[in-house]
């Protein structure tokens, strides 16, 4: 079997994933494309590579745009507004670290893009745990 075949064979099972999952699991999912962005945003800075660095910041922006488009924050009330500002500033971040490359910022978003990940990918678990019973 040839990459193409490979490569289609991976799209169609993510799109299956996607189409199956979830609520708090689709937020997952664009936590880990938001974080996998940022390490190859960091690994192409380590590299030297302007080009790959900035399109990899360019789809991080355009997860957490995803993350705050999809927010509802009329059912999320404090919690909401609260991911509604945590968005914001890592927006504003990414946009600062495209014009102005800093790693202990990149190190920053990641880890803060890792606590809300990790934090959704609890809720979901117990969620998954509770419907189940």
């Amino acid at each position: 079997m040839s990459y193409s075949n490979y490569a289609s064979q991976a799209n169609k099972y993510r799109e299956r994933e996607i189409v199956a999952a979830s609520p708090a699991k689709l937020v997952v999912i664009v936590y880990d494309h938001v974080l996998s962005s940022l390490m190859r945003a960091r690994a192409a800075g380590d590299a030297k590579n302007i080009e790959l660095r900035l399109d990899s910041l360019g789809r991080a922006r355009a997860g957490i745009m995803e993350l705050l488009a999809t927010l509802d924050v009329d059912k999320g009330g404090a919690l909401g507004v609260n991911l509604r500002s945590i968005y914001g500033f890592v927006f504003t971040q990414l946009m600062d670290e495209s014009r102005n490359p800093e790693a202990k910022r990149l190190e920053r978003l990641i880890a803060i893009v890792t606590d809300l990940r990790d934090a959704f990918a609890t809720i979901g678990a117990d969620s998954a745990q509770v419907s189940a019973a």
